[in-house]
């Protein structure tokens, strides 16, 4: 069976309430998708709870907010849920607050790293850091810094202490515009793990993910808006769509992002609940 076809505003009225991925949901590369203000709007009139569930680990909650706002989409950095703020208590977790860490990312992505304690620093064979977190793309010496990385990680496992491999953002690609698409962070980490696994074979270590399918971002988001009687509206299947089914919510495939209305069948393990040609 096929998923039910709706409007957003007949989808709101059937969920408590309601996460919204950004990238290819309420934004492109181009700026404010259609219906994406308006949608937020009823929300707000309704005082029904929602959150943005970004894989974006790029910025600070207070900077997408802001960016948000700037294109019309009126949400407060209390709205951001996004990959990013899963890496302090990651590094927790692992008891490195007071660990030494490679971030890639920008500087919004280190911080997360700085706000429990860490400190980032660069990667250095010489001198391997204790974790490697793949945030975000916006490195301005990207593949110089992969090359780093990856000898680090090799250098580091050859003394026996590998490095803990922290992936914020899983996403592969994201949608910059009409048929256009770039690169993001889950690449790069694919990257990292294909060269180790032919370096190291069995012993190749791998990235723990933090984003969205995790259900470490999904969890947190549920316990952040009060309910488990929400919906996830994403554009994306493998992400977005298999993370909510994987924690047992309601989802919406949006198709103003990645994935096409052909990609979705009644035969496939991932399948959304509801599906919408958009927020208009």
């Amino acid at each position: 069976m096929l998923p039910r076809e709706l409007s957003f505003t007949e989808l709101r009225t059937l969920h408590e309430g309601v996460l919204f991925d950004a990238f290819g949901v309420l934004i492109n590369a181009s700026g404010a998708l259609p219906g994406a203000a308006e949608a937020v709007r009823l929300l707000q009139r309704h005082d029904q709870p929602f959150l943005v569930v970004t894989n974006d680990a790029s910025r600070s909650p207070e900077r997408a907010a802001g960016r948000l706002a700037r294109l019309g989409i009126p949400v407060e950095p209390a709205h951001i849920l996004s990959s990013g703020m899963m890496i302090g208590p990651a590094l927790r977790a692992h008891g490195l607050e007071r660990g030494r860490v490679v971030v890639l990312g920008t500087n919004d992505s280190a911080n997360y790293a700085r706000e429990v304690g860490a400190t980032v620093v660069d990667p250095s064979p010489d001198d391997p850091a204790d974790a490697v977190v793949i945030a975000d793309e916006g490195n301005i010496d990207l593949i110089e810094s992969l090359d780093d990385i990856l000898s680090m990680i090799l250098e580091a496992h050859h003394h026996g202490r590998t490095p803990r491999l922290i992936l914020a953002n899983p996403d592969l690609i994201y949608p910059s515009g009409l048929r256009r698409f770039g690169f993001t962070a889950g690449a790069f980490a694919r990257m990292i793990e294909m060269a180790l696994e032919v370096l190291l074979h069995e012993q190749a270590p791998t990235f723990e993910v933090l984003g969205k399918p995790s259900s470490v971002h999904f969890n947190a988001a549920l316990d952040a808006i009060g309910t488990r009687d929400v919906v996830m509206l994403g554009d994306t299947l493998h992400t977005d769509i298999a993370g909510a089914q994987g924690v047992g919510i309601a989802s919406a495939l949006v198709l103003t992002g990645v994935t096409a209305r052909s990609h979705v069948t009644a035969t496939q393990a991932v399948r959304p609940t509801y599906l919408l040609d958009g927020l208009a």
